[in-house]
């Protein structure tokens, strides 16, 4: 421990049983384009969420998202679904009723 109360770079190292080249590594690691492609999309998919009000799903996103045109590349539904899923983006849509009473009265009818 310095006298500033931090930890070195060996004690941080030795501490969480990693060698200091990979420390250094961890620390100084950069997105690679397909992270930064990634979350580019997440955030544009946030953006068409927060407009559409939650009730897109992945295969009108990926419309949207192509159509648009503000990433300059297209996205595909596998990416996409992938991204809403890990994200727990899901789109709300209202149930279907179902007809009880028509059921019922068939139901009664047969007898």
């Amino acid at each position: 421990m310095t006298s500033s109360g931090e930890y070195t770079v060996s004690e941080t190292a030795r501490a969480a049983g990693i060698s200091r080249q990979a420390y250094y590594k961890w620390l100084n690691r950069r997105l690679s384009l397909r992270e930064q492609q990634e979350r580019e999309v997440l955030e544009e998919i946030k953006r068409i969420e927060k407009r559409h009000q939650d009730s897109v799903g992945y295969d009108k996103m990926v419309r949207l998202l192509n159509k648009e045109g503000r990433l300059s590349y297209r996205v595909g539904i596998k990416r996409v679904s992938r991204i809403m899923k890990i994200n727990g983006i899901r789109a709300d849509y209202r149930q279907p009723k179902k007809d009880r009473q028509g059921a019922k009265q068939t139901y009664q009818d047969e007898k």
